[in-house]
């Protein structure tokens, strides 16, 4: 065997001991959450804050009609996380198995929206919706949960059909309703008031809240799914959505009043002292 053979060997046993060395890179986890479009902002800012304090960690957002993005995870049996626009979801299929704990980091309630400055000067009356004068949009109840509890509020009040014969066109979700509003096709809908304070739609909407004995407030609920692949993380992501942190940015989005921001701040503080 010649020296040059040798050589050649032993720089190929050499590279073959560096690779085997090498550390390999670490994997990213990407962690999946199921939104609904109303609370689309707040959970993406959130996400930002999550990738910085969990290096190697990816959020993708999922967002859609509640309703929709419930049958999808149903049939796909993927995901971590899922954010409906109301806890009556979490309520209702509880039973199927799907869901396991839960986070609590707001409210949704609903108000009727209007052109910024409220032209028609309308009142909180639901019944106004039955005015002929009046274009309405609204969602469909089938699509999602703003569609739902506006059918429930009709319903209560014993006006749903004078309303749906009276609606211009129905929509899929609260980001079509605001739509309508703005491009002029209506002249008050119904949504979620959280839609009429993000800095994108304050300068043209304007929300008149209903009254609560009319339209209670949803609680805003963070689910973790029981085929979560990243069980820890949505824990984890969870944690931070309920902390003062999350509550911070939930607030600012409209999902809660101040009188409930500083009641929830206070809670948490107590309960943060109260911890051993």
């Amino acid at each position: 065997m010649s020296k040059y053979t040798i050589l050649l060997i032993g720089w190929l046993i050499g590279l073959s001991g560096c690779e085997q060395n090498t550390p390999s890179q670490p994997t990213e986890k990407t962690l999946v959450i199921y939104s609904g479009i109303t609370m689309v902002r707040p959970i993406q800012h959130l996400a930002k804050t999550f990738e910085r304090q969990h290096p190697g960690v990816r959020v993708r957002i999922k967002q859609g009609a509640s309703g929709f993005l419930y049958n999808t995870l149903k049939v796909e049996k993927k995901g971590d996380l899922y954010f409906p626009g109301s806890d009556t979801y979490r309520t209702t299929h509880q039973k199927d198995g799907f869901f396991k704990n839960h986070a609590f980091v707001g409210y949704n309630r609903l108000a009727l929206v209007v052109p910024k400055g409220n032209p028609k000067q309308l009142s909180d009356d639901p019944k106004q919706l039955t005015d002929p004068a009046l274009s309405v949009v609204l969602a469909s109840p089938e699509s999602g949960a703003i569609g739902r509890n506006v059918k429930t509020l009709l319903d209560k009040i014993d006006i749903t059909e004078q309303v749906y014969r009276n609606v211009t066109y129905f929509t899929t979700d609260s980001h079509r309703i605001t739509t309508a509003i703005k491009q002029g096709h209506a002249d008050v809908a119904v949504n979620w008031y959280a839609t009429t304070v993000w800095p994108k739609n304050r300068q043209q909407l304007s929300g008149l809240l209903l009254p609560e004995s009319l339209a209670p407030k949803k609680k805003l609920e963070l689910i973790r799914l029981s085929f979560a692949k990243h069980p820890e993380l949505a824990n984890a992501f969870m944690q931070l959505a309920a902390s003062q942190t999350g509550l911070d940015v939930f607030y600012r989005y409209g999902f809660f009043t101040q009188a409930e921001y500083q009641a929830r701040i206070k809670t948490l503080t107590q309960t943060q002292k109260a911890e051993p």
